[in-house]
């Protein structure tokens, strides 16, 4: 063929294969935003089936939480010196929020593995099945609400609750878990021993993270330096102090957002170059 006769759009130089799959990271991210029902669809139907031929369902995960709020809630108020009205809700609340955290990112672990069958056979955007995982986080986190609410009404915090900037703080909160899910959906598939270690580091941070106890007891600047450099702890302030009717310090805020943006780079990092392999290393 003539090149003389090609339109100028095919004369143009050859893209970079960085390029190339920075678009198709792009396309990628796209494509599975604009499949919001499949995603879903997907998250509601592995909900169910967790559940199919249970006498209580869903409702198993709130008894199980408001059994162990009451039993250590009553505990820990008298092992950390505190008043049971506000020592309950913030523990309650503190147990919660770091569940819904850290079975995002358990889970997250087997995004791809779990999604084996459909990547496969066609060639779906990678992203939607990591926004699978996250809406079923988010479904799960919903059955906790109505625990949530008495523990606010039986310590006094329920006409003081911050509705509005607890949704900034949840919406700040759910994009870093979800770049950190992804993040881990690939290594995972990748190395399979990821999720043991990511569980077992999980375990340890539930005891160097304010769940249980709160930042400001630590006597000591290096125990603080805990608090400071844990995300898990800016992410728990932003989700918990407005509940309990105070905003959270603007440290904090810089602190997630600083996260955030490493996060992103890290992602997009992560996918560029393991975007395309994921399917081979199922």
């Amino acid at each position: 063929m003539d090149p003389r006769t090609l339109p100028p759009a095919a004369l143009k130089a050859p893209e970079t294969g960085w390029q190339r799959q920075a678009q198709l990271l792009l396309q990628d991210l796209s494509q599975s935003l604009r499949q919001w029902p499949l995603w879903t669809h997907l998250g509601w139907q592995d909900l169910l089936r967790q559940y199919r031929r249970s006498f209580l369902g869903p409702a198993w995960i709130a008894i199980n939480m408001a059994i162990f709020t009451a039993a250590f809630g009553w505990i820990g108020s008298q092992l950390f010196n505190q008043n049971p009205r506000t020592y309950v809700p913030y523990f309650c609340l503190g147990n919660v929020f770091f569940g819904f955290l850290t079975t995002m990112f358990n889970e997250g672990c087997r995004t791809y593995i779990d999604a084996a069958a459909f990547l496969k056979q066609a060639s779906y955007p990678k992203f939607s099945f990591v926004f699978r995982v996250m809406w079923r986080s988010l479904l799960m986190l919903l059955h906790q609400l109505p625990l949530i609410v008495v523990v606010l009404w039986y310590g006094g915090y329920l006409g003081g609750a911050l509705w509005l900037v607890w949704l900034a703080g949840m919406v700040l909160t759910v994009l870093s878990a979800t770049l950190v899910l992804a993040v881990l959906a690939a290594l995972a598939t990748r190395y399979r021993d990821v999720p043991m270690v990511v569980a077992s580091v999980l375990q340890i941070a539930f005891f160097v993270t304010p769940v249980m106890w709160h930042a400001s007891q630590l006597s000591s600047d290096r125990a603080q330096l805990l608090t400071t450099l844990n995300p898990l702890a800016a992410w728990l302030d932003l989700m918990r102090q407005p509940l309990l009717g105070a905003v959270p310090a603007p440290s904090t805020w810089l602190a997630a957002g600083l996260v955030l943006a490493l996060l992103l780079l890290v992602c997009s990092l992560t996918y560029l170059f393991a975007r395309r392999r994921i399917n081979y290393w199922l």
